[in-house]
């Protein structure tokens, strides 16, 4: 239990469980209709997945309370998960992961490449599947704007890691530091913050400016800068280890390029297979919606029109 690796794995594996269940709810109604209109084994494996859902009033109480307590679970979880993972590098006494701010600053590292990556996302799905109806620009200027938000907050955090290790000045630590800023590594930690900070400021500065467009190359440039991110935080201080044997400068290889290659792969792969057999987008909350704003338009007619009528 005093291993940080046992603390990742469980909180990975929590923040895992958490993540299928809060997918997995709000789709049963959706799972439904889809089981309604297959046949044979298929319309078997819906109805098992659907839970026996018919879409009674008590069903829908139970469904709304399970959706809202998941979206207060995942977000601790979610957190803790973070957190848990950069005290693999923070528990250590190696220069420049030995910080308290890791916490945190893995926190909004993933919640600024989860925004970049979503937004991606919901681009070439708008694209592909023409849901140009349903994921309208107005979500992306939204979008943008957290992007924005968060690049911002990145660079606070970033600039007050580096800003604490360059005033303590200790021999370890500026080995690294300068590693970073003028040696070796200098052209991935420039290119970083020009992606993660730089581009998204200018790009997204001014609201009138969020296109679709522009949002996707701001959100592009933060996904290459945050796995730079990851990249300057792990290879500068393993190449200078407090306790040296000898130096090196790491290049990665064909086979670790490929290895990230088959990574991104894999990933769109069973995306794309999970919007196959399930919709991307709720079918159940876009008819309640659309009930909705009919009865607010209807009553809103009515108010206008005389008493007596």
């Amino acid at each position: 239990y005093q291993s940080p690796l046992l603390w990742d794995v469980t909180s990975i594996n929590a923040y895992l469980t958490a993540s299928v269940l809060y997918l997995y709810i709000p789709m049963i109604p959706d799972i439904a209709i889809i089981r309604d209109r297959l046949r044979g084994v298929r319309r078997g494996i819906y109805r098992v997945l659907a839970l026996g859902w018919t879409g009674t009033p008590k069903q829908q109480q139970v469904l709304n309370r399970s959706i809202a307590i998941m979206a207060v679970m995942v977000i601790p979880i979610a957190i803790s998960v973070h957190t848990v993972v950069s005290f693999v590098f923070s528990m250590t006494l190696q220069p420049m992961w030995h910080s308290t701010i890791f916490g945190p600053y893995f926190v909004v590292g993933a919640i600024f490449s989860g925004i970049a990556a979503l937004i991606i996302t919901m681009a070439l799905l708008r694209k592909i599947y023409r849901l140009e109806n349903y994921l309208l620009p107005i979500h992306f200027n939204y979008m943008g704007m957290l992007l924005l938000i968060m690049s911002l907050l990145w660079f606070y955090f970033t600039f007050s890691e580096y800003l604490t290790g360059f005033y303590g000045n200790e021999p370890e630590e500026m080995k690294v530091f300068w590693a970073k800023f003028s040696g070796d590594h200098a052209l991935y930690f420039w290119t970083m913050v020009l992606c993660n900070f730089v581009i998204p400021v200018i790009v997204l500065c001014r609201r009138k400016t969020h296109t679709i467009l522009r949002v996707i190359i701001a959100s592009a440039t933060v996904i290459i800068g945050m796995w730079l991110e990851r990249f300057i935080i792990i290879v500068p201080t393993l190449a200078n280890p407090r306790l040296e044997v000898s130096s090196a400068v790491y290049i990665p290889t064909w086979i670790e390029w490929g290895e990230l290659a088959g990574s991104f792969a894999l990933f769109i792969l069973l995306y794309v297979l999970f919007t196959k057999f399930f919709p991307i987008i709720s079918i159940w909350e876009i008819e309640e919606g659309e009930q909705v704003g009919l009865k607010e338009v209807e009553k809103r007619i009515r108010s206008y029109m005389p008493q007596n009528i």
